[in-house]
């Protein structure tokens, strides 16, 4: 079945935010940890985080000593807050900084001697956060019947939970106008949560049923599902994959998914994966699950991996001047693929969030993959040498390097000495490492392999560069939030996605620079013209996943490394022509 996901599905910002501070706190505090209360709506997450060691605190009035306690994402009344800071507790606040805003607006209209409306469920853990900023001044309102009974003389300040349905915000908020002509209406509702509840309507356009992925216990997830309802579609609220019934979506072909601002992408990888599965028939042949099965293998093994990177290597070889080398292009695929595959077998938790499907692979191959892995290595590195001494000695070099990073249990003195605990905590070290492991190897090897003038080999090594730094790059995008939650800092974390793509457009824009630069100054043979078609297919790729989105799993890294493949099919067609 074809499947429409939500490009606003996910954690937002407030929800990032808390995650990322707990997970940051229980990494530095060797003492009990705690929440007050849940952290957020969603018991997956919250699950997650026990595993962790993050407990739910159930009475401030006996907090355990030098414990660290965290405010939850939606806020606290102030005398809650008092209560666990007169504690011998270490206090750390998570309140999302938008609820925080509409705290520190509810405590001055308080002030003030407004009468405090706030439109919402009282119920809800940030409603009794809010009215604790308002004290005797506040008033709860759920619907307009409730709005019509408010009387009160003085001035009336409304505000709305930051969840709640805009439409019926507004609607609410005329009727309490109507009433107080002076009254003034705040405009406290999350953009983000808007444009979720706006999004739903326009995937419902062509979809047969509508799948509301959040924690039944989420204030927001329940308004998705109401707005969801209301279009009309069949509208189903599940909390995990394994709620899915194929009987609810037999004769569907399409279906929407939408996710609440506390449902972490994980969980929404599995439903779409689920979902897909389902009505095969109807699919087009390149999305028939046993065909996507035949993907998996070949891209969750690395095998794909591996051939790009060896392909890759040949395109720099063919910048270079030389010609096709079997034994390099073999030992460079088999190396890529097993460092690659220990990778995963060892950052087996980054893989579960971020690829359910290849951690199912992973989990249960893993000693057929590992054996796999070690044969790599040992069949790469004999290989390397019939390309000549420098080969045989930069390919052991790397083995080296990749084995002491994978068996590595601790950081070096000078590294702990300057704050990094772990490697996780070195900023940008995935992306970096992966990216140094493809211009080492299908980079830096293959060309040294033929021995070119320096100019011309400088810049056949650039080349290689410039798309492993970009497939880093990309995959580091979609990566973002598993990263936050597993406390890595990442390239695309620390500049930020939006500067992350520009600098998409910077890497391929150089490369389309070096290429011209190359043929116009006669440093590369006219031939080598032909890369043009793969700098075409990873422009239009980079701008499909600009405008549609990209999500971490198998198609996204099937049609990333496919276009890496493409740099070294082109040059084989012109050798092969010859």
């Amino acid at each position: 079945m074809r499947v429409k996901l939500a490009k606003t599905a996910g954690f937002c910002m407030g929800v990032k935010r808390a995650v990322e501070l707990v997970l940051k706190t229980a990494g530095e505090n060797p003492g009990p940890i705690y929440t007050w209360g849940p952290l957020i709506h969603n018991p997956q997450t919250v699950d997650f985080l026990r595993e962790q060691g993050v407990e739910i605190l159930e009475d401030i009035s006996n907090i355990p000593s030098k414990s660290t306690v965290i405010i939850r994402s939606h806020g606290i009344p102030p005398e809650e807050r008092d209560t666990i800071a007169s504690s011998d507790v270490t206090l750390c606040d998570a309140t999302c900084p938008k609820v925080a805003r509409v705290q520190a607006l509810i405590k001055k209209a308080a002030k003030e001697g407004d009468l405090v409306v706030i439109v919402g469920n009282e119920d809800h853990a940030e409603v009794r956060g809010l009215v604790g900023f308002a004290g005797e001044h506040a008033v709860v309102v759920a619907d307009e019947e409730e709005a019509r009974q408010i009387e009160f003389e003085g001035g009336v300040s409304v505000f709305g939970q930051t969840t709640i349905n805009r439409e019926k915000y507004e609607r609410i908020a005329r009727v309490i106008k109507s009433n107080n002509a002076s009254a003034k209406i705040f405009d406290t509702l999350c953009d983000s949560t808007s444009g979720r509840q706006a999004e739903i309507s326009e995937l419902s356009l062509d979809a047969d049923a509508i799948v509301v992925v959040g924690g039944k216990n989420s204030g927001n997830t329940r308004r998705l599902y109401e707005v969801a309802v209301d279009t009309g579609k069949p509208t189903f609220w599940i909390e995990t994959a394994d709620e899915l019934s194929k009987e609810n979506f037999l004769g569907m072909t399409t279906v929407a998914v939408t996710a609440g601002a506390s449902t972490p992408h994980w969980i929404v990888s599995r439903v779409v994966e689920k979902l897909e599965a389902m009505n095969e028939l109807r699919l087009p042949p390149w999305e028939w699950p046993r065909l996507k099965a035949i993907g998996f293998v070949i891209i969750q093994s690395n095998i794909l991996t591996g051939l790009s990177a060896a392909m890759l290597g040949f395109s720099a070889v063919f910048l270079a001047g030389g010609g096709f080398n079997l034994p390099l292009f073999i030992a460079t695929g088999l190396f890529m693929m097993s460092v690659h595959t220990l990778y995963n077998l060892v950052d087996w938790q980054g893989l579960a969030l971020v690829d359910p499907s290849k951690i199912r692979f992973f989990w249960g191959n893993r000693k057929f993959l590992g054996i796999v892995s070690a044969l790599g290595f040992m069949i790469a590195i004999p290989l390397s040498i019939l390309s000549g001494t420098t080969s045989f000695i930069l390919m052991c070099i790397g083995s080296v390097f990749a084995l002491a990073f994978v068996s590595m249990k601790g950081m070096p003195r000078f590294l702990k000495a300057r704050g990094f605990g772990t490697w996780r905590s070195i900023p940008g070290a995935k992306d970096i490492l992966h990216a140094i492991a493809w211009i080492f190897v299908a980079g830096l090897v293959p060309v040294l392999s033929v021995a070119p003038p320096i100019w011309l080999g400088a810049l056949a090594v650039l080349w290689v560069a410039v798309f492993a730094v970009l497939r880093a790059m990309l995959f580091s995008i979609t990566d973002m939030e598993t990263d936050r939650v597993l406390g890595r800092e990442s390239i695309a974390s620390i500049v930020g996605e939006k500067r992350a793509w520009y600098s998409t457009y910077v890497l391929m824009a150089l490369a389309c620079a070096i290429m011209i630069a190359g043929i116009s100054l006669r440093v590369f043979a006219f031939q080598t013209a032909v890369e043009f078609g793969f700098l075409l297919y990873m422009t239009l790729l980079i701008a499909y996943f600009r405008r549609k989105g990209i999500s971490r799993g198998t198609w996204a890294e099937l049609a990333v490394d496919f276009g890496l493949l493409l740099s070294g099919a082109f040059p084989l067609l012109i050798l092969l022509l010859k």
